[in-house]
């Protein structure tokens, strides 16, 4: 059965001319009737009057019928200009490039609200399609999944010029992970393409404590290999760099933000604690990251306890406020003497 909404329409309209034919007919018949009667005259009167504009409205009803049943016929007789280009009347679509399994896709064929169907991608890559059946989507477009159920439904004389809508409601087979020292950890659907830096700012950014680095881990190419980690300045205390915001992620990327290398200081400073381990840090401003130091405190006895990487021991090394800080290290503030 193909349904067709203008053709519909014209029968309807045959009718109407048809029942307005024989009101006229009997209108006619009327008249000529009534010429016996006292009446004549006023009759005759209203039907010269009458029957001009009834005419009138009669030929353009028949043309308005004419021009819209030649529209039709014009359309059925045009070729299709889509079926040169592989598609099937106008499809939509949204920014998904490809679909994959677990994906939920809604379709909708316009004009006909009863066929608008939710479903989800098996794990094989295929879907259940109104009149068509089962049908393989895996690594096709939303674009491309409308045309192909489009001209199923043409070549199978379901419907006559089939408009779909495939729109993804869920992504669940294009996702990439991000965890460590960020703000929303989890997982990410990658509609179209999606940066690192993208990443980063629908997590909602990294947290204070956060490194400059993000570790991102990508599976390797050869099946049963070691994933590949590649490493990024995200920028938490200076500048994103361009190959940040140009790396673009894979499905099933995992990116890391480990937490900043840290100092640890105590002793008699307004604010003992462990703090980031800054590029170029050194005792003085280590000191202005403590609130510097107390109404008790010494700077001139200060000393780093650094692990030896050597020997592997505890040293306790006298400093001036000038000497480097390196990861790891924990500064002690003395008292001062008097």
């Amino acid at each position: 059965m193909v349904f067709d909404d203008d053709r519909v329409a014209i029968v309807d309209k045959s009718r109407i001319l048809f029942c307005l034919s024989v009101i006229f007919l009997l209108i006619n018949f009327v008249g000529v009737f009534m010429c016996r009667c006292r009446v004549r005259i006023f009759l005759l009167s209203c039907l010269e009057k009458l029957v001009p504009v009834f005419q009138r409205f009669l030929v353009l009803c028949l043309l308005c019928i004419a021009i819209g049943h030649g529209s039709v016929l014009a359309r059925d007789a045009s070729p299709d200009v889509s079926s040169f280009s592989g598609e099937s009347g106008p499809v939509i679509g949204n920014a998904v490039r490809a679909v994959g399994p677990g994906d939920m896709l809604r379709i909708v064929v316009l004009g006909q609200p009863e066929l608008t169907t939710d479903l989800t991608v098996t794990a094989s890559g295929e879907i259940t399609a109104p009149f068509l059946g089962t049908i393989n989507v895996e690594n096709l477009s939303p674009e491309a999944i409308a045309r192909k159920i489009a001209k199923g439904m043409k070549d199978g004389g379901f419907l006559r010029s089939p408009q779909v809508v495939v729109e993804v409601t869920q992504v669940r087979s294009r996702l990439a992970s991000i965890y460590g020292e960020i703000q929303r950890p989890g997982r990410y659907a990658i509609e179209g393409s999606l940066s690192l830096l993208e990443l980063l700012a629908l997590a909602g950014g990294v947290r204070n404590g956060a490194d400059d680095r993000a570790v991102l881990m990508r599976r390797a190419i050869v099946p049963g290999q070691p994933r590949e980690q590649l490493e990024f300045l995200v920028g938490n205390r200076i500048v994103p760099t361009r190959e940040v915001q140009d790396v673009e992620l894979q499905p099933g990327d995992v990116v890391f933000i480990p937490t900043a290398p840290r100092f640890y200081i105590y002793g008699e400073v307004g604010q003992p604690g462990a703090y980031p381990a800054e590029q170029d840090l050194n005792i003085m401003r280590a000191l202005a990251l403590a609130g510097g130091v107390n109404a008790r405190g010494s700077e001139s006895r200060i000393l780093i306890r650094r692990v030896d990487e050597f020997t592997g021991e505890m040293q306790d090394i006298s400093v001036e406020l000038s000497d480097p800080v390196l990861p790891g290290d924990v500064i002690y503030v003395n008292e001062r003497w008097f």
